[in-house]
């Protein structure tokens, strides 16, 4: 059994592990193709950015496996990989807000067990002889997951994916950031310190653009409301958290409530501009930044230890948006 898969960063990769291509074709992981990982831009219908994004949950999962396949990492921890997003809500992490998670988008977590353990995804790893035990515990792979501002392939994955769409230095560069990393003492670290430099850096650039700024704090805020509020009027259910974009977009507007399609019609035309002294919200949202580490005479060594230009442009990135954004809703039609 073979597979070529077609990675937006990667590019074409056989897949030769025959779980791995069962796994990809479950019902559980086919789910994650319905859901948009920059959260509801399936909504958004003004020409942000976000609007033209088409990376999905899957997209990701499967770039998390590829790339800890092409750093060698174990089977099991590939496997884990590809499965740690199972569990993910629709929208993203933008219910994350729903649920005061929005300083750590961890909400789908407490999930993951379980929608692991209730779908069609541990016949397959009974068959192969794989213990879903190890593969259900994600402390056990340091390649797959570690806390900020360490570097992990869900984090060089999802970067990687949101800036190679949009600019033009990481799409270019990104065979050679890929090249200069290496696997040491069990953790992803740059063999020199440009490349550290360049991806921390475009990583602070990719927060302003994507992960925490005015407008994606309130596009999670808006979206978190109206999802809560269709909960309370049972327009939605609990499992239907666990479907697809599509399908609770279509739920809410075949309930015809007016408030509710009003919410999603603010959402659609969403502007926001930042005043602090007339604002709609202060709204937090998770702040990412890394601090590579970088080999220097064979010892791993953060980049923000030996660049102080870069701690600088850490810690006042950090600083700034800990705070929060204070925002006003404008309108775009």
């Amino acid at each position: 059994m073979l597979m070529i898969y077609e990675d937006t960063v990667y590019g074409s990769i056989p897949i030769e592990e025959k779980i791995l291509i069962e796994l990809m074709q479950t019902k559980a992981m086919g789910r994650l193709k319905g859901i948009n990982q920059a959260g509801p831009a399936i909504l958004i219908k003004t020409n942000n950015t976000l609007a033209s994004y088409r990376t999905t949950r899957f997209d990701h999962s499967v770039g998390v496996c590829l790339l800890l396949k092409k750093f060698n990492a174990s089977l099991e921890e590939q496997i884990a990989g590809l499965l740690h997003d199972i569990s993910h809500t629709v929208f993203s992490h933008a219910l994350d807000f729903l649920f005061n998670r929005n300083t750590k988008h961890d909400y789908h977590e407490k999930f993951h067990e379980k929608k692991i353990l209730n779908s069609d995804i541990p016949p397959i790893l009974k068959k192969h002889n794989i213990d879903i035990k190890n593969i259900l515990n994600i402390e056990n792979f340091t390649l797959l997951e570690k806390e900020l501002p360490d570097l992990c392939a869900d984090r060089i994955d999802y970067f990687l994916k949101d800036m190679t769409m949009y600019d033009d230095v990481i799409r270019k560069r990104c065979k050679e950031i890929l090249d200069a990393l290496t696997v040491f003492n069990g953790e992803f670290i740059f063999k020199e310190k440009e490349m550290a430099k360049l991806f921390a850096e475009k990583f602070i650039e990719a927060n302003r653009r994507f992960y925490c700024n005015p407008y994606q704090s309130t596009l999670f805020k808006l979206t978190s409301d109206a999802i809560g509020l269709a909960i309370q009027k049972n327009i939605i259910e609990e499992p239907d958290l666990f479907t697809t974009d599509l399908e609770v977009i279509n739920k809410l507007n075949e309930s015809r409530d007016k408030e509710i399609l009003d919410m999603v019609d603010k959402i659609s035309y969403l502007d926001v501009i930042e005043d602090e002294e007339n604002h709609d919200y202060h709204l937090k949202s998770k702040v990412r930044c890394t601090d590579p580490k970088v080999l220097v005479n064979n010892k791993p060594e953060k980049l923000s230890e030996i660049d102080g230009d870069y701690k600088k442009a850490m810690n006042e990135f950090i600083t700034k948006a800990s705070k929060g954004f204070f925002v006003r809703i404008i309108r775009k039609s």
